[in-house]
């Protein structure tokens, strides 16, 4: 009987490790922390800087075209989507002339699923599709993304699919096209996406009518401010230097933009990642190196 009862006993104890072990394992990977990852979709060179900043002077010899993945225990998130992956082969033919205005530099290794690869990740592993705005450098690629939620302000919907007079130069309606068929949360202001301040959307419009800047919050690093065009480069946002049309939409907009994005940076201590800006981007660590 004693033997029997110690049996009993040991069989009990071993079920009860095992049911626990998926538990601990499943609380330990909810526990793990959002990483965030730094891409680049090609680069440009070889244009006055006076495109980017009025009264510029000198040329841009390069310029990355950033864009970033935050891997997040409630779902992945890419933050732009860079230069269009046709541009690889057809550079003119998507880009026209601004191809060659803007030396456009694209490869095969620049292509979003190879990018995407070096962090083990696919485009449908993407939850949510962030675009600072939809240009043809950071919405390029939309349309690879059919599964995934996009977030954008409902202006820049707006003014991507019926732009001002004037402001079409850098829209290309083939960049959004599939938009029609896809989940679009379309937003009127900020929003925390998690609602838990890990990662949140502020609009800034200036650069365009519907443009917005993210900020993550990493365990380790800290706040990361990721800036879209609502700035150009570090130097703009020091010296209050805007873009000239139709780099910029609204300049009251933009210096306000900027006013805010200064704020978060000095109230929270956060580190910007903008994402033409070569010497703030030759600093950062690439995929499959990331902040955590």
């Amino acid at each position: 009987m004693l033997k029997r009862i110690g049996r009993t006993l040991v069989s009990a104890v071993a079920l009860l490790g095992l049911s626990a072990m998926p538990a601990v394992v499943g609380t330990a990977r909810a526990q793990e922390g959002p990483k965030l990852y730094v891409f680049t979709s090609g680069s440009m060179g070889g244009f006055p800087k006076a495109a980017l900043q009025i009264g510029g002077t000198g040329n841009i010899d390069w310029m990355p075209v950033g864009f970033y993945v935050i891997k997040h225990p409630k779902g992945n998130v890419m933050f732009d989507c860079g230069n269009n992956d046709k541009t690889i082969t057809d550079a003119d033919g998507w880009w026209g002339p601004l191809a060659k205005g803007f030396g456009l530099k694209m490869t095969k290794d620049d292509a979003i699923p190879a990018q995407l690869a070096k962090i083990g990740l696919k485009p449908e592993d993407i939850k949510y599709l962030v675009v600072g705005h939809m240009h043809l450098d950071h919405g390029g690629n939309v349309g690879q993304f059919p599964k995934s939620t996009l977030v954008v302000q409902n202006d820049e919907m707006k003014a991507a699919w019926w732009p001002d007079v004037g402001y079409s130069v850098y829209y290309i309606p083939g960049d959004f096209a599939d938009t029609k068929k896809m989940e679009v949360m379309r937003l009127d202001g900020d929003i925390d996406l998690f609602n838990d301040g890990s990662i949140r959307i502020f609009r800034a419009p200036g650069h365009t009518p519907g443009s917005q800047f993210m900020v993550v919050k990493l365990p380790k690093t800290g706040s990361v401010i990721l800036t879209s065009d609502v700035v150009y480069m570090q130097e703009s946002l020091e010296k209050n230097l805007i873009p000239p049309i139709p780099g910029t939409w609204s300049p009251g907009d933009m210096y306000k933009s900027y006013a805010r994005i200064r704020h978060i940076r000095d109230a929270e201590k956060a580190q910007l990642f903008i994402a033409h800006d070569p010497e703030l981007f030759k600093a950062t660590k690439k995929a499959p190196e990331f902040y955590d």
